[in-house]
């Protein structure tokens, strides 16, 4: 969700803040991510004139839909099992 907010706002800190997380917390999470699967997920701008901001990689944009793909999956074999079980 918040690699899918960095791409809506273009900016970390207000992607951070439209999830009520604060900003370092949001740095923190991004950098655990991109240590664990080693791959860049923010290209960053610094301010200026212009002010700063982040997009997405084409690696963190492979990475949501792989996630997305993952938990659609998961939602279809829950939904199947409580059909099973519940017989819904």
């Amino acid at each position: 969700m918040l690699l899918k907010k960095v791409e809506e706002l273009g900016s970390l800190r207000q992607a951070a803040l439209s999830m009520g997380m604060s900003y370092s917390k949001a740095w923190k999470v991004i950098k655990q991510i991109e240590a664990e699967l080693q791959i860049k997920l923010l290209e960053r701008t610094i301010g200026g004139k212009t002010g700063g901001g982040s997009t997405i990689t084409s690696e963190a944009k492979d990475f949501i839909q792989k996630y997305e793909a993952i938990m659609a999956s998961i939602d279809k074999k829950i939904n199947e099992e409580i059909k099973r079980y519940f017989m819904i």
